[in-house]
């Protein structure tokens, strides 16, 4: 599971897609850039056996595809059943761009995964279910927000650090600037 995450402030949706994994095996978590011993204690409350953490500095200055190098690089330390991502812009963005490096398959916008790994994903407004399973590979799946329920399950949490050398294209796009957007009270 690609821990979503500001500054060690993990989101929900990492909290459904740990419930989720549990499902499926013992889960582990990949927290990527700054915050890491403020999202450790989060994520095995809620079942990472394993916390995988890359946080060097250099990697929050990139957008995706320090992420994705950190994922394949995880994956093949780790070999896991399966890769979980948060079905959001930048999510499947990693996952497409994490699939192509692995040379493997990619679901994006589930709403469940069964045991066997096959995907539920629910198209044209939820008039249409369709089941989707990646046949080679290690499956690259994003997940819906809001499609697993947040269930706590205490886990040992075990720190694994990880060290990725980022090339050149994996340092193309840079963040210069980034700024908080002012809300106001209205939903």
């Amino acid at each position: 599971v690609l821990a979503d995450h500001t500054d060690g402030e993990v989101k929900k949706v990492t909290l459904e897609l740990l419930t989720l994994a549990r499902s499926l095996g013992e889960p582990s978590a990949v927290v990527v850039g700054a915050g890491a011993d403020k999202a450790i204690p989060v994520l095995a409350e809620h079942g990472a056996a394993k916390v995988y953490v890359a946080d060097a500095a250099e990697l929050d200055e990139y957008l995706v595809a320090p992420k994705v190098a950190v994922l394949a690089e995880v994956a093949g330390q780790a070999s896991p059943a399966a890769i979980l991502i948060a079905s959001s812009a930048d999510g499947k963005e990693i996952a497409g761009r994490l699939a192509v490096r692995l040379g493997t398959g990619v679901v994006t916008d589930a709403v469940g995964i069964a045991e066997d790994l096959s995907a539920t994903q629910s198209i044209f407004g939820g008039g249409v279910i369709v089941t989707s399973k990646v046949t080679s590979g290690t499956p690259v799946i994003t997940v819906r927000p809001n499609s697993s329920p947040v269930e706590g399950a205490a886990s040992a949490g075990e720190r694994v650090d990880v060290a990725v050398a980022l090339s050149a294209a994996d340092k193309a796009s840079t963040v210069t600037n980034s700024v908080v957007q002012a809300r106001d009270a209205r939903p």
